[in-house]
């Protein structure tokens, strides 16, 4: 569900009828750098936000400051290509291109 708990992510409706999803990326301290845990996160915001039938359209968005400054390189520092490509470590970062409601991107700053 849209409410449920979440550590890298601020996840509400919004809107005059509560219809749009609003999902904005939330690692203010690490330029919202793109971690396992945010795109676990974000793929569980995404498939809520599309089983939701009040939801009609998704905006994603990050912070003024910047809108994800990519793939967490401190997370991927110690690990070698067989590592992460055998280990799934990009599994699931297609979720956002196979949701059937339309998503918009909010983007400010770096990107």
């Amino acid at each position: 569900r849209a409410g449920a708990a979440f550590q890298y992510l601020l996840v509400q409706k919004t809107g005059a009828q509560k219809n749009v999803g609003l999902i904005q990326l939330n690692r203010p301290q690490a330029l919202n750098a793109l971690c396992e845990g945010l795109m676990a996160e974000l793929r569980r915001a995404l498939e809520a936000m599309e089983s939701d039938p009040e939801v009609g359209a998704i905006v994603l968005t990050g912070s003024q400051k910047a809108f994800a400054a990519g793939a967490d390189i401190k997370e991927m520092q110690n690990k070698t290509f067989q590592e992460c490509y055998g280990g799934g470590f990009l599994a699931g970062w297609d979720k956002v291109s196979v949701v059937r409601k339309p998503i918009i991107a909010a983007v400010n700053g770096y990107a």
